[in-house]
């Protein structure tokens, strides 16, 4: 060690570095401090909440949003998701996926999906992966009730395998969001 501040010739004193590495220490610790309470703000939007992802290939519904419950049309039957679900993959079905925001909202925001993916995480979140997705009241009655009766002629009088294979999937997705509207056939 050299001089009285201990430092070799040609480098800064070693108060002015010390200086330098609390200034660091200081900012990394304000850094540090403001994205704890930014996640103790998160935390707390989902402590009693699932974390809920909804998007279609255009677009996202819902981004890392608190919910209370989603209803999902599972492929082997409807299921609800609150928060600490255990984990589960799931196909959907053609059916209306139901979301309740906060606790005792008794108007659940719906959207008719004709099919997709369902994944619950361990950490309480939720995504749903939809191929379409529309809000229910944006579906028009007379619009299914026509496209009911196309599919519906065109399963009976398919030819072949692919015609039929077409007719079915259409009378699947119109027979689901005639359900959800309530249209008796």
């Amino acid at each position: 060690l050299s001089g009285a501040e201990g430092c070799s010739a040609g480098s800064p004193p070693l108060t002015a570095l010390r200086a330098h590495m609390f200034r660091n220490v200081l900012m990394r610790a304000a850094r540090a401090g403001l994205r704890s309470e930014a996640a103790a703000e998160t935390d707390a939007a989902f402590a009693t909440k699932l974390k809920f992802n909804f998007s279609v290939p255009s677009t996202s519904l819902y981004d890392a949003s608190p919910v209370r419950m989603v209803i999902v049309p599972g492929a082997s039957g409807v299921f609800g998701v609150l928060k600490d679900h255990v984990p589960t993959i799931a196909a959907l079905k053609p059916g209306v996926v139901a979301v309740q925001e906060d606790e005792g909202d008794t108007d659940l925001k719906q959207f008719f999906v004709s099919g997709g993916f369902a994944f619950v995480k361990p950490d309480s979140s939720l995504d749903i992966q939809a191929v379409e997705a529309v809000p229910l009241d944006e579906l028009d009655p007379e619009a299914v009730k026509k496209g009911l009766a196309t599919y519906t002629a065109a399963a009976s009088s398919a030819t072949d395998d692919a015609e039929k294979a077409d007719a079915e999937i259409g009378l699947e997705v119109y027979s689901a969001m005639a359900s959800a509207l309530n249209i008796s056939s």
